[in-house]
């Protein structure tokens, strides 16, 4: 009988406890530590960048620079972490992008329909260091030539 008091009171705590866990905030301003980085294909040539997130759940804003050449590059887009699916047309090439939680990262899936076929653009964000590291993880493939990035950045 006290087995299944205790086995019915822990039914009850556990899952408040684990709803009352709170997810990381990934806002900040953000340099890429390009030592740190693992970076394939065309991304070796990117010699410095910066990142902005600006995330208030479910809302997550992302603009980054990146420099290659020399050369700025900049993306910038804003998504929910809801997992709802999001299509764009830019341009003629339309893509569906979905954001959504898997314990404490942000997993970020990017199909592009693009001339060549559709392209896969996976990338995993965490939170290392109490916070003070960014790691995402980055997978691209499909019609595009695969490869597997590791950024890392440090907060500002």
């Amino acid at each position: 009988m006290r087995a299944a008091i205790v086995l019915g009171l822990l039914a009850l705590v556990l899952p408040s406890l684990a709803a009352g866990q709170t997810r990381p905030d990934f806002s900040g301003d953000w340099s890429l530590d390009r030592s740190a980085s693992s970076l394939q294909g065309d991304m070796t040539a990117v010699e410095g960048g910066v990142l902005r997130i600006q995330h208030r759940e479910p809302t997550f804003e992302f603009a980054r620079t990146f420099v290659i050449k020399t050369q700025p590059i900049d993306t910038s887009f804003e998504i929910q972490t809801d997992g709802r699916e999001v299509f764009r047309d830019n341009r003629g090439v339309s893509s569906r992008s979905r954001m959504e939680w898997q314990g404490s990262s942000l997993l970020l899936t990017v199909l592009i329909d693009a001339p060549r076929g559709m392209v896969s653009n996976i990338v995993r964000y965490e939170l290392l260091d109490s916070g003070r590291t960014l790691r995402a993880v980055e997978d691209v493939g499909g019609a595009a030539p695969p490869h597997h990035n590791v950024w890392m950045f440090v907060r500002r």
